[in-house]
């Protein structure tokens, strides 16, 4: 089945990847990620999906405000332990975008173009997600405030009768047009909604 059609219209990034270009492919190391392409990584889509993506593309942003972000150039930083909560659903998209793996992640290539280690858990920043450059060291600190953006009441009747083992298809189809209409105001309708997602700089 198709993805959903407000997918196209939530804000994508374009990176330039070092890595990428050495080795052909794309030639200009130049990679364009979409939404849909963390709802491919993470198998499905939801508000932390959805956070986790405009906290990465804003921070990104504010760490290269005037030139292309660099991917494989920054770290990425996560206030909780990889077990906590969706700290791990989180981090994979942020890895995603930037590139950073942990210790399983690339090596490298003759010292250059290593992702290992670029992952960090339990960093303890007072936030949900923070990206550092590496050559700078400067930081962006990303805070997500989804509850600005509330689910409508509906849902949540309709999510209880679904977990209640109800067999009318309209309460699954329902539920599930009701949670994407959600995801479409955070990623669409209120993605420069101030306080959704705050970028500090540190």
């Amino acid at each position: 089945m198709p993805f959903p059609a407000f997918f196209a219209d939530a804000p994508a990034i374009t990176v330039q990847d070092s890595l990428a270009a050495f080795l052909g492919a794309p030639s200009d190391g130049m990679i364009t990620y979409r939404y849909e392409d963390a709802v491919r990584l993470a198998g499905h889509s939801c508000p932390t999906v959805a956070g986790a993506w405009l906290m990465t593309i804003k921070a990104l942003r504010a760490l290269w405000p005037d030139s292309m972000p660099e991917r494989g150039a920054a770290q990425v930083l996560m206030d909780d332990g990889q077990e906590d909560g969706v700290t791990g659903v989180m981090a994979a998209v942020a890895g995603l975008v930037t590139g950073a793996a942990g210790p399983g992640g690339f090596k490298g290539i003759a010292g250059r173009f290593g992702r290992n280690d670029l992952l960090r858990f339990d960093a303890g920043f007072g936030a949900e997600l923070a990206l550092r450059r590496s050559d700078s060291g400067a930081m962006a600190v990303a805070h997500y405030h989804p509850e600005l953006v509330p689910a409508d009441p509906e849902m949540r009747e309709r999510l209880q009768r679904v977990l209640a083992g109800s067999r009318d298809a309209e309460d699954h189809v329902r539920f599930a047009e009701l949670w994407q209409d959600r995801v479409r105001r955070i990623l669409v309708d209120f993605a420069d909604l101030p306080g959704l997602v705050r970028i500090e700089m540190r």
